[in-house]
């Protein structure tokens, strides 16, 4: 049963963790986050099962790790108003060509950030840009406006 709550209380710090870290940062790991990811997980798993080492101990950690996450998704999937708390929502980061830079800031972008992505879309202007989303998993979703020029993009 100790398994059970420490498998638990980690999943509730790792999922506060990562909620706090934010969308795009998710979307975008490093090398060096990578492999801070997979230092974290060793460290967890001593943290869950201590000194046991049993393929029992492993299995329960595992399986309430997993049953978190299912009842999770299951609640997210059955309640709009607690899946609003438990995922990231979608942000509105420009609108009819207009930068809104407080929400930038909210998601912890620079306006290069932004540039960067419409670029990767064939995007070379903010002004070319009738909606730019910053999607719950991390990444930009452009809509052109109909009157978008064809410009060059500027040099990177």
């Amino acid at each position: 049963m100790e398994i059970v709550i420490r498998a638990s209380v980690i999943f509730w710090v790792l999922w506060v963790l990562l909620r706090a870290t934010g969308k795009r940062e998710l979307a975008e790991m490093t090398p060096f986050e990578l492999i801070v990811l997979m230092v974290i997980g060793d460290l967890i798993q001593q943290g869950v099962t201590e000194e046991d080492m049993s393929i029992t101990g492993a299995s329960l950690a595992i399986s309430t790790i997993v049953l978190w996450a299912l009842l999770l998704s299951y609640v997210s999937f059955r309640s709009r108003r607690l899946r609003t708390i438990l995922e990231s929502r979608p942000a509105i980061i420009v609108s009819h060509g207009t930068v809104d830079h407080e929400m930038l800031n909210i998601e912890r972008l620079t306006l290069d950030d932004l540039m960067d992505a419409a670029r990767n879309a064939g995007i070379g202007s903010i002004e070319d840009i009738e909606w730019a989303v910053l999607e719950a998993d991390g990444k930009f979703s452009f809509l052109r406006s109909q009157h978008a020029g064809h410009r060059s993009p500027p040099p990177a």
